[in-house]
């Protein structure tokens, strides 16, 4: 197990593991957006998705307004993202967060390029250096995605 993987493995996710529905939703989005070749908005990945999360507000449904993504909005989908790409560098070498983008600048947050200087992935945060981190992970992550039969668009 490289380095990056045993930090994965050792984060401590908050939102994601309390619901697994959402979960297992945000990953199939991500999965069909790769098998096409394409990328996805933080806001269509979320949109219309019943988050059940007991330590978020009064623990029933909760519901992220697309048009307006708030603090905690970004938190959570940064957790389920962070856990969805936790499994898929683990297992498959590839960040599949790197497929979601933002609407404005249509590339990751700089929060995505944060966490991987975090993790050691990134040396610098240099636009050449980061350009082709994203550029490799979103190419690894659309062969990888393509590659799977299983998957329906």
């Amino acid at each position: 197990m490289d380095e990056v993987a045993k930090k994965l493995a050792e984060w401590q996710w908050t939102y994601a593991p309390q619901d697994p529905i959402a979960y297992a939703e945000l990953e199939k989005r991500i999965a069909k957006i790769g098998k096409r070749s394409s990328l996805i908005t933080y806001s269509d990945l979320v949109s219309g998705i019943e988050f059940h999360l007991p330590s978020v507000g009064d623990g029933d449904t909760y519901y992220m307004n697309t048009s307006g993504l708030t603090g905690l909005d970004r938190h959570i989908i940064g957790d389920f993202l962070g856990q969805i790409s936790c499994h898929s560098y683990c297992e498959y070498g590839f960040m599949a967060n790197a497929l979601v983008v933002n609407r404005t600048e249509y590339k990751p947050s700089k929060i995505f390029f944060d966490w991987m200087e975090l993790l050691n992935i990134l040396p610098d945060k240099k636009e050449d250096t980061v350009l082709n981190f994203w550029t490799e992970q979103v190419n690894k992550a659309h062969s990888w995605y393509k590659s799977q039969r299983r998957i329906s668009t």
